[in-house]
């Protein structure tokens, strides 16, 4: 079962956002379901760590986008969206270390299945809705 369903994501008022939103998405389903093919032993560490390299290079990417459109538009709580971003960043990059350290696969998986999904969506629905409507407004 993928931990997100593509199709219950908020839409936001900037289509940048969703389609990063929705990549994102994608990206963290392919790498939960490389994880519960590995608990079956049909997956490798190595194909786990490559998928989560993915993502963290797509979450910096698409974390980068919302910053630079909440600079540009003067967005007064930038600091904390970016707080939380960076916050994210840190934690999916710690998360990934134990892992590539020998750590056992079912804190990684909890953190796939639910830490991270439950995060997310959460995200999108509150500080994203409300930064994308006001760099919406702003003409950005």
């Amino acid at each position: 079962m993928a931990p997100v369903d593509l199709d219950s994501i908020a839409q936001t008022a900037l289509p940048f956002m969703d389609a990063d939103h929705r990549g994102e998405a994608s990206l963290l389903n392919e790498l939960a379901d490389a994880v519960e093919r590995l608990g079956a032993g049909s997956s490798a560490r190595d194909d786990i760590l490559a998928r989560f390299d993915a993502l963290l290079r797509h979450t910096g990417e698409h974390f980068e986008r919302e910053n630079e459109a909440m600079r540009r538009t003067g967005f007064p709580p930038y600091e904390i969206h970016r707080g939380e971003h960076d916050r994210v960043l840190a934690e999916m990059r710690s998360v990934r270390d134990a892992f590539a350290q020998g750590g056992p696969l079912e804190p990684l998986r909890r953190y796939l299945v639910e830490a991270i999904p439950t995060w997310f969506l959460s995200h999108i629905a509150t500080m994203d809705t409300v930064t994308s409507a006001f760099v919406r407004a702003q003409g950005g």
